[in-house]
């Protein structure tokens, strides 16, 4: 009978652990967010998403045909470092680098207007090693020696939440954890949102 006891005691041990460490467990093994919190989402939904954003399209003239290869899994941040610039000047001195043009998928200002950079389809140029795999988000500003505005970060929760949900997104991440950088700088809420997005992703189902 004890025996019984102690072996009833450590499954309900293993199976609260693996309960609480699912999360994790699912997200080592490959498992992107929506998948693990079972964010059941229709097309339509994500697409009134979209729309609510009021993302602003631009046209751009690439130097080059971007390649339509980007399978995104990542959901990278950036800052500027320069302040006071349009996605306009940063189509241009991405190409001055040789770039096909703007290296990013998206770009929101000050007032938290977003803009389309590259299509979520197409390399990006962003984050070396990982252009392939991954959506590029540049938020103007340098988030060394200042902070987001409140628009900002409130349209970057909602462009990422939106992201998140329309492809298998497994990990948001700040450029400098792929690349020997400071970019999106030392004052970039990081945490804050990434954990409201997630919590967000946990409210769907």
């Amino acid at each position: 009978m004890k025996k019984e006891i102690k072996y009833i005691f450590f499954l309900v041990l293993i199976l609260g652990t693996i309960y609480f460490l699912k999360p994790t467990i699912l997200k080592v093994i490959g498992w992107s967010y929506k998948d693990i919190y079972n964010a059941n989402i229709t097309v339509e939904e994500i697409e009134n998403m979209q729309k609510s954003l009021n993302i602003h399209y631009l046209k751009y003239e690439w130097s080059e045909e971007l390649e339509v290869d980007n399978e995104p899994t990542k959901l990278v941040y950036h800052h500027t470092a320069i302040k006071n610039i349009s996605p306009e000047d940063i189509n241009k001195l991405h190409k001055n680098k040789g770039w096909k043009g703007i290296g990013y998928h998206y770009y929101i200002r000050k007032d938290g207007t977003i803009y389309k950079g590259r299509e979520d389809d197409a390399e990006g140029s962003h984050v070396k090693g990982y252009n392939k795999e991954s959506i590029g988000i540049c938020v103007e500003g340098n988030f060394e020696e200042e902070y987001l505005s409140d628009e900002q970060i409130e349209s970057l929760k909602k462009l990422s939440l939106y992201i998140c949900l329309k492809y298998n997104i497994k990990d948001i991440l700040p450029h400098k954890e792929l690349g020997k950088t400071l970019c999106p700088g030392k004052n970039f809420p990081l945490e804050e949102i990434k954990n409201d997005v997630i919590k967000e992703i946990k409210k769907i189902n």
